[in-house]
């Protein structure tokens, strides 16, 4: 029984042509068994302003931009801004 003790990720960014955002899909596996691994606690999904899963859970979807182009979370904390959607 493999105890997981060492991973390989896998990141591949988008960009989206008709918006001009970008998403990050980052997969995760034990490198030593291959066994995949799921991201909990988000829903399934595409969020072009946020993080999702896909339906089987192995691939988390994630919303990003360059620095300074979108309030960082600090920046909303201190101006109490709820979220950015440009």
């Amino acid at each position: 029984m493999c105890k997981h003790m060492n991973f390989a990720a896998q990141v591949n960014v988008a960009r989206m042509e008709d918006t001009g955002q970008f998403m990050a899909d980052i997969t995760v596996r034990c490198s030593e068994c291959n066994v995949p691994f799921q991201f909990l606690g988000m829903e399934a999904g595409i969020d072009t302003h946020g993080a999702r899963v896909s339906v089987d859970g192995l691939e988390a979807r994630i919303a990003i931009c360059p620095q300074g182009a979108r309030p960082n979370p600090l920046q909303r904390m201190a101006f109490n801004v709820k979220r950015f959607d440009g």
